[in-house]
């Protein structure tokens, strides 16, 4: 739902416009029962756009929370039913007892519109003897008829329409109910079955799979219509023909029921062979729109292509074994009836009666009712049951998941009637018990969602937090213990400091308190609520605010006071709609410190007596860092229990208790005057500095009167400074073409992959086919006609036998061409198979890969501007559509319009007249489609665009999982989530009704020509040039023409509208790209560069083109081997120096390497020759191998090597150890390494680090500095730092400023000048710190200036 919905939800509206931005109520009884609540979308969608205000709400019953805690309700009490009788929960039977009876209706409905359709032949019958030679039925008797067959048509289509749209919108409960349960089960899964699912798996489920409901449960109910249908037809069929009317239906079983039950069956089994390929396609697309900077730094645009089209080419290999099985599917439909005909007539002559139309055509009739029944809606029930059979399946395996305990209890407190899960915790979690649920404030707005867990021991007054005997393990494998006996106590309102070694197990501690991860042994007691910071920040698409409040009540003070002490105000001033700013998804736009302390300010708004705080330092410059550590960690939230990972060590004195981790034990803990005392600890991490902390004084003793003053000053916020308020800013709608669908589209879709011929070539195979049917149906009906002529002219008593002269030919011979046609035609319907397969396959994998290359391709503002819910949609339901739906709806328009020509033709040749009222038919006809075809395309761009929010919410959920259950902010995001799918409920329901309306009044335009022929059979007078045979055919073929336009039409809309998902694919095919990626102005010299010397000249650089410079006019030159420190403040400007030398975004003059200009050589091989540690450190879920060298360039022992490099060796069992998805079965700090190892494989001239050691403790920082000077001691290296002890000895410091050059010159010289930003800021570090660094730098100054004069 957009923002300005969100608003309008919110506050009651008061101007007209705000009133249009919120969808419109349901309508009412007499609108529905007539379709005419869609009529205004029609007039809308032929004059403009339409938009989300023009589409109107479904009903209460279809609301997505409403259906979605019913479903809750039941699934839980089948879980519990189920484990009380010791077998598994059936998520059908759940589905079954929620909604089973509503059901019921619908069928009603198609069984009175079936039922009314194979009583009309009767009437039709009586109809056709009025033309027959002895006939004695007076024209008004047959008008009466007539209007009998007409008006039963007409009823029929009534109840059939309602009936359909009703078991539509059955399916498109389900599919809301469903999705609602997964993502409230996402909500509460543990960590162990979040790790074990993935983003792509449950984006398929949600936007393929239950799209299987959709399609199911529109002819469900015909799988017990159809028998109750058959019997009549039989006993009917009967009356008419005798014996040989059983003979004919009996062959259409025969040739039609055996072949479809077992081609379902092996359509289920490809289906569910196709999903789990899909699921692995998705999953890595996930990773790549998540790591496309990554992916782009190293130029590893190839081998990611390499493996997308891979796994494409796999799944692919499913869905052209589907297609294949459902062409041959519907092929059936062309040739049972026909082949059923002709056995029922070569059975009624054998047994020696003779051929007459009154006969013919009322069994042609009756075949005609069963075998569209037969040959279409039941392999289409058969194939989508089976399809739809593996959707419960796979939803009952997420649903199978373990959860987190303590959630479910929370979550099905409110939903249960009855006892349940207290016995059947995992013994996991026995060391937890539930106790009071009062602690959390009620004013927030959410109900208990994490009730207190305490143990039986007696509590002690002053304890926040009691660990005893805790050993814990994230894979539940007893030797991979994260955590070993942990026993400590925190006591209440003390700042406790976690320090460690990377990977040693800080984090998991923080999720072993906030419960993510259980302990397999001991018990955690913790008393009070908890708020947590997570060490990568997690912010989701909505504005600032919004992620600091997340949820929570707005108050101004409160939240000034926040914003104010996590150092945000300054940034709130560069953002251009200060706090009402969108972040992007994962706040792209913003930079790495200030995802940071958004992320810290969420968890320090919250009420909380624990903050758990994961290294929220780590991201911030030394400045913002001891502002956010006195005044926020010890000052704000002074006086609460503070648990703090940090690797920031000159904090640890003012810190009441540290603890040292060392794989997964305690190595040692107290305050950190006994940590000195015991000597050797705390000297592994303060070796550098023993006499750092000194001035930290300041922070100990300092710390209460600089807590107070903090509070006195942030308490009276002065008017000055008050920040004007902004609207919050709209996020820009997800593009979506307009008007009507274009030509080139269809011919996109055609012509990808396949040439002209070939389309021209299938295209005929398939109207050949078409040609044969038709031919056989004219065959039948000359026959009548010359049986009647004979019948004339001989009397009726002819004697009936094989070789009985009747015109030209015997009826031996009129069977055997008979046989003859009808044997061509299964062959030809057979033979096209293929050719139509290949089209469809060619199709779907070009516009696949051609999307997925120039993605890959696109520039990064693209990605910056786009959330990944939109991309994936584009690849999850987008090309499903193209895979599946769209070949089986482009056969269907082939084969109906081909139908309908025949038809058409054969209506001429019977007689000319109708032609006449046929051609105004077409024409309306046409009217009504292009009327139709413009808001169907409208509405379905509609719902596609608001599908992208219910993906996008999935994915964010699931990568901030640990903060939103912390927060207990589940609520909300369901929620959210119940809101996204209204809006999308909205749009699928128009465009359902819309099909529906479109399809009634088509049908009475149909009844209108139906009468038009019949009545001018009657009462104009041809002076008996008539032949019974043609009046026969022409009315069949009539009634089938109102069939056929109405399939036909409804068919070509949805062909039409699917191919807005070819658009969208297009769309994405047609992004900016990065000019020069592959191939440059210029070829790259073999050796560049040899030196690595940078100059930037004048460069100003943009994001778009359209924004102001964020680097402007920067002059530098880096020599060659020179070590360059960037420093500068948050949002300065260092990432973006990064940006330009990697040109990833639009710049204004010349940045040369080596004296080459880097904008004439091909990107990738610029990329190539600059190796980067970035900032966030990506892995994908592939092995070790191929995490360092997708390229396969580095033989085994190089990899160990890099490996052991970066200290990692340890860490890692095997190259085919395999990544979790997002590098989760690695601590962040070992993400970092492995990205080293990267860049020390490459062993480039220029290596940029980019905070790249942010996220280890001090020890490893050293030591990766050690390896840097050693293996990188020719080569150019620009260090973006925090750490300013990292870069002290660099040759040359750099200080930005607002994208600006501040200072540029060696540290020495910079720290000589008191007044220079760089002494400022070496100054926060307290002055023995300050001194410690000038030395460094004063050493470093004149060591390298010896070597200049020694060589």
């Amino acid at each position: 739902m957009t923002k300005k919905q969100k608003e309008v939800n919110e506050h009651p509206p008061k101007k007209k416009m705000e009133e249009k931005t919120s969808i419109q109520d349901p309508p009412g009884l007499l609108a529905r029962l007539g379709f005419f609540w869609m009529i205004p979308a029609f007039f809308n969608g032929n004059r403009r756009d339409l938009e989300e205000y023009d589409l109107i709400a479904a009903k209460s019953m279809y609301d997505s929370k409403i259906v979605g805690d019913k479903l809750e309700r039941v699934w839980y009490e089948e879980e519990f039913r189920a484990k009380a009788a010791g077998k598994k929960p059936s998520f059908l039977k759940a589905l079954i007892k929620a909604f089973g009876w509503s059901y019921l209706p619908g069928g009603l409905m198609q069984l009175a519109a079936e039922a009314i359709r194979t009583g009309t032949p009767l009437l039709f019958a009586q109809l056709l003897s009025y033309w027959q030679v002895d006939s004695t039925m007076t024209a008004q008797t047959a008008s009466y008829y007539a209007g009998g067959v007409i008006v039963a048509n007409w009823v029929a289509a009534f109840c059939n329409h309602h009936g359909n749209l009703f078991c539509q919108q059955f399916g498109m409960k389900l599919r809301i109910a469903t999705s609602s349960l997964m993502f409230r089960k996402v909500m509460v899964m543990n960590n162990g079955a979040l790790g074990g699912t993935t983003v792509g798996k449950i984006v398929n489920i949600l936007s393929n799979d239950l799209l299987r409901f959709d399609l199911a449960l529109l002819f469900l109910h015909y799988v017990w219509i159809i028998p109750l249908q058959y019997a009549a037809v039989l006993y009917l069929g009967y009356l008419q023909a005798g014996y040989s009317a059983f003979v004919g239906l009996a062959a259409l079983l025969i040739i039609a029921i055996p072949i479809q039950s077992g081609l379902s069956r092996l359509i289920a089994k490809v289906r569910f062979r196709t999903a789990e390929k899909t699921d692995d396609r998705v999953k890595t697309m996930s990773e790549v729109i998540n790591g496309i900077q990554v992916i782009k730094m190293y130029a590893w645009e190839i081998p990611f292509q390499k493996v997308i089209s891979k796994k494409r080419s796999l799944e692919l290999k499913e869905v052209r074994i589907a297609t294949i099985l459902k062409t041959v599917f519907l092929g059936f439909l062309m040739f049972t009836e026909r082949t059923a005909l002709f056995i029922a007539i070569l059975v009624y002559i054998l047994l020696g009666n003779t051929m007459s139309a009154s006969v013919i055509y009322p069994l042609q009739q009756f075949m005609n009712t069963t075998s569209v029944k037969v040959t279409l809606i039941l392999p289409l029930v058969l194939s989508f049951t089976a399809e739809m059979r593996v959707t419960i399946k796979r939803v009952e395996e997420f649903l199978a998941f373990e959860d987190r305990p303590d959630l479910v209890a929370s979550q099905a407190g409110s939903q249960l009637h009855f006892p349940r899960r207290k016995s059947e915790r995992p013994v996991s979690a026995l060391s937890y018990r539930l106790t009071t649920d009062d602690f959390l404030d009620p004013s927030n707005g959410f109900a208990p969602h994490d009730k207190k867990f305490r143990r039986s021991v007696s509590q002690l007054d002053d304890v926040a937090v009691d660990v005893r005997d805790v050993s814990a393990s994230w894979t539940n494998d007893p030797n991979m213990q994260a955590l070993k006996n942990i026993t400590l106590r925190i006591r209440k309102g003390k700042l406790c400091a976690i320090i460690g070694s990377v990977g040693c197990g800080k984090s998991s501690f923080l999720q072993l308190l906030l419960k993510e991860l259980s302990p397999s042994s001991g018990s955690v007691s913790i008393y009070g609520s908890l708020s947590y910071a997570c060490q990568e920040a997690w912010l989701f698409p909505a504005t600032v605010r919004d992620n600091i409040l997340f949820g929570l009540p707005y108050i101004p003070s409160k939240y000034k006071t926040v914003c104010k002490v996590c150092a945000l105000e300054k940034d709130f001033k560069q953002f251009p709609f200060s706090d009402q700013t969108l972040v992007g998804e994962r706040g792209v736009s913003l930079s790495g410190g200030q995802r940071a302390r958004i992320n810290l300010a969420r968890a320090v708004y919250r009420e909380a007596d624990i903050y758990l705080l994961d290294d929220p330092l780590s991201a911030v410059d030394a400045n913002v860092g001891r502002q956010l550590f006195e005044g926020c960690i010890n000052g704000y939230l002074r006086g609460r229990t503070r648990v703090l990972v940090t690797h920031q060590i000159h904090f640890l004195k003012a810190a009441d208790y540290i603890i040292i981790l060392n794989e997964g034990k305690i190595e040692n803990m107290g305050t950190y005057q006994e940590l000195i005392k015991s000597g050797r600890d705390l000297t592994r991490f303060l070796s550098e500095d023993k006499e750092k902390d000194k001035d930290s004084i300041s922070l100990s003793a300092k710390s209460e009167d600089k807590a107070n003053l903090f509070k006195r000053s942030i308490s009276r916020v002065s008017e000055s400074e008050e920040q004007p308020e902004f609207k919050a800013q709209v996020a820009v709608a997800e593009e979506r073409q307009s008007g009507s669908l274009r030509l080139e589209v269809i011919a996109a879709y055609f012509l990808s992959g396949n040439s002209v011929c070939y389309v021209l070539f299938t295209v005929g195979v398939v109207l050949a086919a078409t040609a044969a049917a038709g031919s056989a149906d004219y065959w039948v009906s000359n026959w009548t006609n010359e049986m009647a002529r004979h019948e004339e002219e001989v009397g009726i008593d002819t004697d009936g036998g094989l070789d009985e002269q009747v015109g030209r030919f015997t009826t031996r011979q009129y069977l055997i061409v008979h046989g003859c046609i009808v044997s061509v035609l299964i062959l030809l319907v057979n033979v096209r198979v293929l050719p139509f397969v290949q089209l469809c396959i060619a199709s779907s994998r070009k516009l696949h890969n051609n999307m997925f290359s120039v993605m890959l391709r696109g520039i990064m503002r693209f990605f910056d501007t786009s959330s990944s819910g939109r991309i994936l949609n584009r690849f999850t339901k987008d090309i499903g559509a193209v895979d599946e739906i769209l070949p089986r709806t482009l056969l269907d328009v082939f084969q109906i319009y081909s139908t309908l020509g025949a038809i058409l033709t054969l209506n001429a040749i019977a007689l000319y007249w109708t032609l006449i009222p046929s051609a105004v038919l077409i024409t309306i006809f046409g009217i009504f489609v292009k009327i139709y075809l413009n808001a169907a395309q409208s509405i379905k761009r509609l719902e596609g665009t608001t599908k992208s929010p219910v993906f996008g919410l999935v994915t964010s959920s699931l990568n901030g999982i640990s903060t939103i259950r912390s927060c207990g902010a589940q609520k909300k995001l369901i929620d959210d989530f119940d809101r996204h799918q209204n809006l999308h409920t909205a749009a699928w329901n128009g465009f359902l009704g819309g099909g529906a309306t479109f399809g009634f009044y088509l049908d009475t335009l149909c009844c209108i020509y139906l009468a038009t022929i019949v009545f001018v059979f009657l009462y104009v007078d041809f002076g008996g040039a008539i032949a019974i045979g043609s009046v026969g055919l022409a009315v069949t073929q009539s009634l089938t023409l109102t069939t056929m336009l109405q399939h036909g039409a409804r068919m070509l809309v949805e062909f039409l509208a699917q191919l807005t998902s070819v658009e969208r694919v297009l769309e994405y095919s047609r992004i900016d790209t990065e000019t020069n990626l592959f191939e440059g102005q210029v070829a790259t010299p073999n050796m560049w560069p040899s030196q690595g010397r940078i100059v930037f000249q004048n460069v100003n650089m943009r994001y778009a083109p359209d924004e102001a410079p964020i680097l402007k006019n920067l002059n530098i030159t880096v020599e060659s081997g020179w070590k360059v420190g960037v420093v500068g403040r948050t949002g300065a400007g260092k990432s973006s120096l990064i940006s330009a030398l990697f040109r990833f975004a639009f710049l204004d003059g010349t940045v040369t390497i080596d004296g080459l200009d880097t904008s004439l050589i091909a990107r990738q091989d610029l990329r190539t020759k600059i190796s980067i540690i970035p900032q966030e450190p990506v892995l994908f879920s592939a092995t070790i191998r191929y995490n360092l060298d997708p390229f396969n360039v580095y033989s085994d022992d190089d990899l160990w090597r890099a490996l052991e490099q970066v200290d990692m060796k340890s860490a890692i069992p095997s190259l085919d150890f395999l990544v979790t998805e997002g590098g989760s079965n690695f601590s962040v700090g070992q993400r970092q390494l492995m990205c080293l190892a990267r860049a020390v494989l490459r062993s480039n001239k220029i290596l940029i680090m980019d905070e790249a050691t942010a996220n280890v403790d001090p020890q490893t920082d050293n030591f990766i500095q050690k390896t840097i000077r050693s293996k990188f001691a020719s080569c150019t290296v620009l260090t973006i730092a925090h750490r300013l002890n990292t870069i002290m000895d660099s040759d040359c410091v750099l200080v930005m400023d607002s994208g600006e050059v501040a200072e540029f010159d060696y540290p020495y010289h910079l720290l000589s000048d008191p007044n220079s930003r760089l002494s400022s800021m070496v100054r926060e570090t307290g002055d023995s710190n300050m001194a410690r660094l000038f030395q460094i730098a004063k050493d470093a100054y004149f060591q390298s200036n010896l070597k200049e004069n020694a060589s």
